[in-house]
């Protein structure tokens, strides 16, 4: 709804102006008719654009209006060239730019009817007299410019669409690791910058888990790289099957992945990657590398960086490395370490 009114602000002031700018020239042109005529017609257009704040349908009422508007000043001049013919291009226009097919041709047909209410109502009957003649043609010339500015219209708007949706895949297509299909470094860079924000303003715990598969180089040289990487898919999928819908994790890089937990602390933190850490899938049945997974957590202090948390869960996943692998380590917020061994 609000990018609805964005557009619509947009739209109702252009409108409103040119709508202003066509009844004052209309006035100029036609000085004998009574100048409440003019202010009446901008005035009810006005209105009809102001009805359509509180309802995306409503906004067809402009032209309209604006085509009451014409009808009304046109009906003043007694069936005389006073020039304000222009006047029913307004709403035409309108229409073309930001209406769909179906409401151009009620818009081009109500147009066309205003023009034989007022010939037959105001002038002498079905005459062809020159003015006649000449609302004939402006309401040819308004249809072929609605149906011509519409064509346009859709097109760049298709354009603009199919832009926007290549954008969102090549963005989505940067932040997605190609290999397991998770986000990878840079979009969860994207996203843990979003989850402290929140966690700031929550005042909320969030936690952060960096895990390694021990001995992966071992599992690639026995049983090659697409093994390897057949097994990283795996894990990607199980794991993030197994977390929760508002934790977030990532590819960080070669077979380390990085998780955010949101609204977690330390305590809660180790149950959850404990459970992903020792549950790791299968490996092919001969496997004899000993593949396992160690794991460093550390939660976020309420003050520091992302880059700082992040070197705080990386010391502690390099405690449980250096500490003899498949294992975790938790780094507490006041810089001590605690070891926690399945």
């Amino acid at each position: 709804m609000a990018e609805y009114r964005g557009n619509l602000l947009h739209y109702g002031l252009a409108f409103i102006a040119i709508t202003a700018i066509c009844f004052a020239v209309t006035l100029v042109s036609a000085p004998d008719i009574d100048w409440p005529l003019y202010l009446g017609g901008w005035v009810l257009a006005l209105g009809c654009v102001c009805l359509a704040w509180s309802h995306p349908w409503f906004w067809l009422l402009g032209p309209f209006g604006a085509l009451a508007g014409a009808i009304l000043v046109r009906a003043g001049t007694d069936g005389l060239d006073a020039g304000i013919g222009p006047l029913l291009l307004i709403p035409i226009l309108a229409v073309a730019v930001y209406g769909s097919r179906r409401a151009l041709a009620a818009m081009i047909g109500c147009v066309a009817g205003a023009v034989i209410i007022v010939h037959l109502t105001v002038a002498d009957g079905l005459d062809m007299s020159p003015v006649w003649r000449q609302d004939i043609v402006l309401a040819v010339l308004a249809t072929v410019l609605g149906v011509v500015i519409q064509d346009l219209v859709t097109r760049m708007r298709r354009e603009r669409n199919l832009a926007e949706e290549r954008g969102r895949i090549i963005e989505e297509l940067a932040l997605t690791d190609p290999l397991t299909g998770i986000d990878n470094r840079r979009g969860w860079e994207r996203m843990v910058q979003r989850a402290v924000g929140q966690a700031r303003r929550h005042r909320q715990p969030l936690s952060l888990a960096m895990l390694d598969l021990d001995h992966f180089k071992a599992y690639n040289d026995a049983h090659g790289h697409q093994a390897g990487d057949d097994f990283l898919r795996k894990v990607a999928l199980d794991w993030e099957e197994r977390t929760r819908i508002e934790d977030h994790i990532a590819r960080y890089g070669g077979e380390e992945f990085v998780i955010t937990l949101p609204n977690t602390d330390l305590a809660g933190a180790k149950v959850i990657v404990e459970r992903l850490r020792t549950g790791l899938p299968e490996p092919q049945e001969d496997d004899e590398s000993g593949i396992t997974c160690s794991a460093g957590i550390a939660e976020w202090d309420g003050s520091e960086t992302v880059r700082e948390l992040v070197a705080r869960a990386d010391q502690a996943l390099y405690l449980a490395k250096d500490g003899g692998r498949d294992r975790t380590v938790v780094v507490e917020t006041s810089g001590r370490e605690s070891g926690y061994t399945a």
